[in-house]
């Protein structure tokens, strides 16, 4: 009885262990170079997205927000950087990996197929590829303190 008793419960552990690898991506996120904070959550059709939510250096040298300028539709240059999606459509392709499409305000203002993997680390890999040839960056979950202070 004692071995089966056991057995339960290495088998309830092993089960439980194996949802917890199935890791959430939301939240809120510093970039690498620590510039900006992201907020990744739900998005249309249960698609996530990544939002820029804070930027070290909001404002132009004249004071002004920060726009996307360098967008190729220009259109569109006069959008804040604040609140500019940087990821959309971002569907779950694995357990930790979602494939969609992010978009770069700093380099003409490009849009890429974009991946995104949450690492064993905690660290988001975000990857933008043209054809064979990608970059990546890697985010990290800000604290419960800084996350409330940005909502």
């Amino acid at each position: 009885m004692k071995f089966v008793r056991a057995m339960i419960f290495v088998v309830s552990l092993s089960v439980f262990a194996g949802h917890a690898v199935a890791l959430d991506a939301r939240g809120l996120w510093l970039d690498g170079e620590g510039r900006a904070k992201m907020r990744v959550d739900f998005c249309e059709g249960g698609t996530l997205c990544a939002k820029i939510v804070w930027l070290r250096q909001p404002t132009d040298r004249h004071g002004k927000p920060l726009v996307d300028s360098n967008n190729g539709d220009v259109r569109l240059r006069n959008r804040p950087i604040i609140g500019l999606p940087v990821a959309y459509n971002m569907r779950k392709t694995g357990s930790n990996e979602w494939t969609g499409r992010v978009y770069d305000p700093q380099r003409g203002g490009q849009t890429y197929t974009g991946y995104m993997t949450l690492l064993r680390d905690g660290r988001l890999k975000v990857q933008g590829c043209l054809g064979f040839i990608c970059e990546s960056e890697y985010w990290t979950p800000l604290p419960d303190k800084q996350r409330k202070q940005t909502r």
